[in-house]
C-alpha cells in the first residue's frame, strides 16, 4: 500500500502530525507491534497458504510462545497428513528443526535464519521473533500523523526507518516499519525489508489486514508476506484461534515435545 497524496493531502497530514517521539518510546511502540502474536505467553491455530509458481498449498499450525526470561517457542504443523508434524522448537537462542519422516532434529545456526521455513517466503526468523527489532536496531522517526484506524476511532500511525546497530546479528540492512497506536495499544500495518542500507528496492513485504479483537485485544486477523523478485507468489496467515496470558506447561517446550 503505497500511498499518494496530493498536495492539500500532505497539508493535512502535516495539519495532524503528532510531536515526535523519543528513542525508547519508538522502541516500545516497534516491540508491541512485532510481538502482537505474542504477548507474555500465547496459543494460536492458524491456517499458511504458501503460493509459489509451482503451485499453493495451505498447512494448519498451532503455536505455543513464553515471552520474557522464558523465551520460549514451539511450532507444530497438524496438517495436511503430509505435513503433520513437522515442527520448529525455540528455547532462549537455541533454534531446532524437527522432520518427523527422518526422525532428525537440525540445530539452526544464525546463518540459516534467513532461509525459508517449511518452503514458505516466511523465515525461520520471522516464526520464532529470535530477532529483536527494538535491540538489534536503531529506530528512527519518518512521520507521524493522526488518522481513522477504520475501528471508530482514530489512532497515531507512525513510519519508521530501522538501520542495524553494530554487530548486530541481522540479515537486513534496513526496515521500513508502518504501525499505529491507540491507547497503548501497538499494531502493525506494514512491515518492507531492504536488504542492504542503500537499496531503493525493497526484498520483500509484510501487509497486515483484518484488525480485530482476540481475547481483548487489537490483532491483525491475516498477514501476508510477498517478495519482490518472485511476482504473483506470497504466503498468508489466517489466524483461527488466539489466546494470550496462558498457562503452558514446561514439558511444552521440550526436544520430546517436539518429536511429538
Amino acid at each position: 500500500m503505497k500511498a499518494v497524496f496530493s498536495a492539500c493531502a500532505l497539508a493535512l497530514v502535516a495539519a495532524l502530525a503528532s510531536p515526535p517521539a523519543g528513542a525508547d518510546e519508538l522502541g516500545d511502540l516497534v516491540n508491541k507491534a512485532d510481538m502482537v502474536y505474542r504477548g507474555k505467553s500465547a496459543a494460536s491455530v492458524f491456517d499458511m497458504t504458501i503460493k509459489t509458481r509451482t503451485g499453493e498449498r495451505v498447512y494448519k499450525v498451532i503455536v505455543w510462545s513464553e515471552n520474557g526470561e522464558n523465551d520460549r517457542v514451539l511450532i507444530k504443523l497438524l496438517g495436511p497428513a503430509l505435513w503433520r508434524g513437522f515442527g520448529t522448537l525455540k528455547l532462549g537462542n537455541s533454534l531446532k528443526l524437527y522432520d518427523p519422516k527422518s526422525n532428525h532434529v537440525t540445530v539452526v545456526s544464525h546463518s540459516m535464519l534467513g532461509d525459508s521455513w517449511m518452503g514458505s517466503h516466511f523465515s525461520n526468523d520471522d516464526l520464532v521473533k529470535e530477532t529483536r527489532l527494538d535491540r538489534d536496531y536503531k529506530i528512527k522517526g519518518v512521520s507521524a500523523a493522526k488518522r481513522d484506524s477504520g475501528l471508530g476511532f482514530e489512532a497515531t500511525f507512525h513510519t519508521l526507518e530501522l538501520t542495524p546497530t553494530p554487530r548486530a546479528p541481522v540479515v537486513w540492512g534496513r526496515i521500513v516499519y508502518e504501525l499505529w497506536e491507540h491507547e497503548g495499544a501497538a499494531v502493525p500495518v506494514k512491515v518492507t525489508y531492504y536488504r542492504r542500507a542503500g537499496d531503493q528496492k525493497p526484498t520483500r513485504t509484510i501487509t497486515f489486514a483484518q484488525v480485530r479483537k482476540f481475547d481483548g485485544r487489537f490483532v491483525p486477523a491475516s498477514l501476508q508476506v510477498s517478495v519482490t523478485d518472485k511476482p504473483g507468489e506470497f504466503t498468508r496467515i489466517d489466524y483461527e484461534k488466539l489466546k494470550f496470558d496462558v498457562r503452558i506447561e514446561p514439558e511444552k517446550f521440550t526436544e520430546q515435545a517436539l518429536r511429538h
